[in-house]
């Protein structure tokens, strides 16, 4: 059975960690600090949380942040409904419970770890919302909403930008961030894909998966990072930093053999499944099935002795919307 897409972003926040660009990250910690609070942050394409959550326990966040959290899917934000408070159980911060945060029916624990922390003074006011953040009556409601409802401090899209159509995405974000303010989009997918031991095929599947993301995807692309890059000028945007951060999952050695640390092996099974869909979008006169499923069977099967080492490239940038 396929690791379920709630699976996937459960299991990819220990793949992120890694990823991510310290300086880069580091950057965005230090200018969200110097916003007056609470800093208002907004996040498109949230999941299941992951990114609320490492904020909170690496310490990245201002003491007071209003934090406005805005997925597509009702299944992941379900599941962050769930996570999120005992996530956040260990970290200095707590939820914010109040009738007008958006956070509905919250558990039990989250309400008492509420009160049990007061006397921190860190406080994340959290509102978690189903809707597209780029679809048009996203937008108009923004428009309408007034000045202090519908403007931003900070936006986040962390794996986010590679998979819509990025001149619209910059042109949204524009619009709702307060003039100065700040685009962190981290785990921004640039155009390697790689797997070991190597495989015969390896360079047609990595360049007709890539041709997928260009061409036959909806949105998005496979060079999203480096055109991210050249098109935030065109927007309004100075970029503040920019650094690599590369997925890298391998197996490592363990009491009884070698193993996937956390829950990796269900992010390589979703991985290769997302490939092995994209390349039955093609004809046999451009792969030819037996090849696809030659090359996808060998996968599976090394992933399944833990012999298998993937590597994926992203780029992670820090930008500033300029003023007028």
């Amino acid at each position: 059975m396929s690791p379920s897409l709630q699976s996937y972003l459960t299991a990819k926040r220990t793949v992120d960690d890694r990823a991510l660009n310290r300086r880069v990250l580091g950057r965005c910690s230090d200018e969200l600090a110097g916003i007056d609070e609470p800093a208002r942050v907004v996040e498109f394409g949230f999941g299941v949380g992951t990114m609320i959550e490492r904020l909170a326990e690496w310490g990245r966040l201002p003491e007071r942040t209003s934090y406005r959290a805005i997925d597509r899917d009702p299944e992941n934000v379900a599941v962050a409904r769930e996570r999120i408070p005992d996530r956040l159980e260990a970290t200095d911060y707590r939820i914010v419970d109040e009738p007008d945060t958006g956070w509905e029916n919250p558990r039990e624990g989250a309400r008492a770890d509420t009160a049990g922390r007061r006397a921190s003074g860190r406080s994340i006011d959290l509102t978690l919302e189903v809707a597209d953040a780029l679809s048009t009556e996203a937008i108009a409601d923004r428009d309408t909403a007034s000045e202090g409802d519908s403007r931003a401090d900070a936006v986040i899209a962390a794996a986010f930008l590679d998979i819509v159509d990025l001149e619209r995405a910059l042109s949204t974000i524009a619009t709702i961030l307060e003039p100065g303010g700040l685009l962190y989009a981290p785990i921004t997918f640039d155009g390697a894909t790689g797997f070991a031991p190597p495989h015969p095929l390896d360079a047609r599947i990595e360049r007709l998966y890539h041709r997928h993301m260009d061409d036959i995807r909806d949105s998005g692309g496979s060079t999203a990072g480096r055109k991210l890059l050249s098109s935030l000028p065109e927007n309004g945007f100075e970029t503040l930093a920019a650094g690599g951060s590369d997925w890298i999952v391998r197996p490592r050695s363990a009491d009884e053999g070698r193993e996937y640390p956390a829950a990796e092996r269900t992010f390589l099974e979703a991985i290769l499944e997302t490939i092995d869909e994209a390349l039955v979008a093609y004809p046999g006169d451009v792969l030819d099935p037996a090849d696809r499923r030659t090359w996808v069977s060998t996968r599976r099967r090394q992933l399944e002795e833990s012999e298998l080492s993937f590597v994926g490239h992203h780029v992670d940038v820090l930008a500033r919307l300029e003023n007028g």
